[in-house]
């Protein structure tokens, strides 16, 4: 693993890609244990903890702004890279210096607000989430980005974990008057058995395709800085990755598994039914549909025109929008329906019903 450590030009194609690919895979995370404890996303409180995935993807991006081309990186001396005294950053005062400020700051606001107003907590644990992640977008800018590129491309400062502490308890106040004014933002527990909207079906299918995209590039720039397979070029192992990832996530997964789905979709909570009363889909269908949708979507993308992707997706939504069962193509093809994974495998939102640990319905509740 030495190039990753050490800053070579390859090792720099890494933190895009695992910055996508991490964020994806957290997305889903927290969007199944949300689904898991809480049904679907449901009204003000869903539109609320969207927000929260919104500010979490935020003050990632933040961390690694503004990820320049490693060959534009220009390494300063080591004094002029970390700024550890106290208000080296804001003086002399200017107006640069105030939008820095500004930035800092307002980065983690967010992070206090939904402290307060989505999580109820107070002012200490807003103040130590705010500290805790403006010191982790230091360390990442301080280590160069794990030491993914030569040196570090922007200053790592103090101040900007006191700034960001700053933000988040101004962000707790800011959350204080809006819980007067505003609906409740913490979530009902619902039963998720209607019909999947198209929007949650949409992100099923992106995080699928991006954990699928950004995992193949991964691969690929991680063989290409550690050396590995140094008689292939990164473009064969780009396209091996990308085939063998299309098998392993997008044709096998889903036959292995109960609700029928690849991890993105399950990570959504869907499932695949055979048409008519919801039962678990053939794995005969089940690799029909999975056939369907990912073999023209990985010619495109071998074929360097992943540009049409969407294309793909158009025509096998087409008919969602104009059916009451919302059938895609390829479902309408293969003969599937997809559903709530709550519809075809019972159970019932884990803060819906309290029961004591190891009893039938606890049991149930967590499928």
């Amino acid at each position: 693993m030495e190039g990753i450590f050490t800053g070579t030009p390859g090792s720099a194609a890494l933190a895009p890609s695992a910055f996508a690919l991490a964020a994806l895979v957290a997305l889903a995370v927290f969007g199944a244990n949300h689904r898991r404890r809480f049904g679907r996303f449901n009204g003000w409180p869903g539109q609320v903890t969207m927000a929260v995935l919104a500010t979490a993807v935020g003050v990632g991006a933040y961390a690694l702004w503004p990820l320049p081309h490693p060959a534009g990186v220009v390494c300063p001396a080591p004094g002029d890279i970390r700024q550890p005294a106290p208000l080296a950053t804001v003086s002399p005062l200017s107006w640069e210096a105030a939008a820095h400020a500004g930035l800092a700051a307002g980065a983690l606001l967010p992070v206090g607000l939904l402290a307060r107003y989505r999580y109820r907590r107070g002012i200490p644990a807003a103040l130590a989430a705010g500290g805790t992640l403006a010191l982790l977008v230091e360390l990442v800018q301080a280590s160069a980005v794990a030491g993914t590129y030569p040196c570090p491309y922007r200053v790592a400062a103090l101040d900007d974990v006191v700034l960001g502490a700053l933000g988040a308890f101004a962000g707790w106040f800011a959350g204080a008057a809006l819980d007067r004014v505003l609906p409740r933002a913490w979530p009902s527990a619902v039963p998720d058995i209607m019909p999947p909207g198209l929007s949650r079906r949409v992100l099923g299918h992106v995080l699928d395709v991006g954990v699928w995209w950004y995992g193949a590039a991964v691969l690929a720039a991680t063989a290409a800085t550690v050396g590995a397979l140094p008689s292939v070029g990164t473009d064969v192992v780009g396209t091996a990755a990308l085939v063998a990832l299309a098998l392993a996530l997008g044709i096998v997964t889903p036959l292995v598994r109960r609700d029928r789905c690849p991890p993105g979709r399950a990570a959504s909570r869907l499932a695949l039914s055979r048409k008519g009363p919801p039962e678990p889909a053939s794995r005969p269908r089940t690799l029909l549909r999975s056939g369907l949708l990912y073999v023209p979507l990985g010619t495109l993308f071998l074929l360097d025109l992943g540009w049409w992707a969407p294309a793909v997706a158009a025509v096998h939504g087409a008919p969602i929008l104009f059916r009451r069962d919302q059938a895609g193509l390829a479902d309408l093809i293969a003969g599937t329906r997809v559903v709530t994974r709550m519809t075809l495998c019972g159970g019932l939102p884990r803060d819906l019903v309290r029961a004591p640990a190891g009893s039938a319905v606890t049991a149930r509740t967590t499928e």
